[in-house]
């Protein structure tokens, strides 16, 4: 059974043989393949319709390379770029499946000049952010049924609702100003007969319950810098997709048994026998070693091939 195969079975509610593997994103290409980085773009960069094509090729040379190299279950296409998407499930199909990203269609964490406006409106103004939420939402819904006729197969929600030490707002206020648009934006998702997962960092226990109330189909990160633990988020939801809690900021060291650990911590927790994606708790950064993902990827499978007990 091809890695696709065994994440479609999860998509679709099912538990398979293994967990299958793959990356929110991979930034080492450069240092693992020889091949340039992909640069940071915007929407309006890929006006430049040379440009776009030059990306969309690149990007479709290292999908490919990590496809081959660690048997991804996923891919993803060049940000924002719907014609990406077509030719990346084109150059793919047989072998993974393609997803990608909303990036703004809830309220999460506001960077350093947003956020004292934030809390003032949450505070003073909240049927300000009322609308504002609306927006995002409906933005959201034409971004996300855009990707869906470009032929991608399922969605990530990318919103850090988590500092490492709680969510960015109250659960009082994350069920006012959040969950009800987060819910729309499932339930829209769902309606297209598509899945969607959360991408988030962080502590999300005091909003996890809302979060998985949402009906959102999986849950990425389990972020152990945020405190979140696989076995308990595991016992707690058993039977939700869940996909992560490999230290990403251990994995900055090439410390080979603590990374082994991690790895078997995750699998047996994450696991074998449960719904359950095998993967760092955010993504294959550029200052990360290479080894400490070649070391964690070796592990992974000697798990899955039955060399660990």
């Amino acid at each position: 059974m091809k890695a696709k195969d065994r994440l479609r079975i999860l998509l679709e509610g099912g538990v398979p043989d293994v967990p299958p593997h793959f990356e929110l994103v991979y930034q080492i290409e450069d240092r693992v393949f020889g091949m340039p980085r992909c640069p940071e773009i915007t929407p309006r960069d890929l006006e430049d319709k040379d440009f776009e094509e030059k990306l969309i090729r690149q990007n479709i040379d290292l999908q490919k390379k990590l496809i081959e190299t660690y048997e991804w279950a996923a891919v993803y296409p060049v940000y924002h770029s719907l014609r990406g998407i077509e030719e990346l499930k084109k150059a793919v199909e047989k072998d993974a499946l393609v997803f990608a990203f909303d990036w703004d269609g809830a309220f999460f964490m506001p960077d350093g000049n947003g956020i004292m406006d934030f809390v003032i409106k949450l505070f003073e103004e909240p049927q300000l952010l009322h609308q504002e939420a609306r927006k995002k939402c409906d933005s959201a819904k034409i971004r996300l049924k855009q990707m869906a006729d470009a032929g991608l197969d399922f969605f990530f929600f990318a919103y850090d609702f988590g500092y490492n030490e709680g969510p960015f707002i109250s659960p009082e206020h994350f069920k006012e100003i959040v969950t009800p648009y987060l819910t729309e934006l499932v339930e829209f998702v769902h309606s297209m007969k598509m899945k969607v997962l959360l991408h988030s960092d962080g502590d999300l226990r005091l909003i996890l319950d809302q979060i998985y109330g949402t009906g959102i189909d999986g849950y990425q990160s389990i972020d152990p810098q945020g405190h979140m633990d696989i076995r308990k988020v595991r016992e707690e939801y058993p039977d939700w997709m869940l996909m992560g809690n490999v230290k990403t900021s251990m994995l900055q060291e090439t410390d080979e048994e603590a990374i082994r650990l991690s790895v078997q911590k995750c699998m047996k927790y994450g696991g074998i026998g449960s719904r359950y994606v095998f993967s760092t708790s955010n993504c294959i950064f550029a200052g990360m070693p290479p080894e400490s993902y070649h070391i964690m990827i070796d592990e992974y499978k000697k798990i899955i091939s039955g060399d660990r007990v």
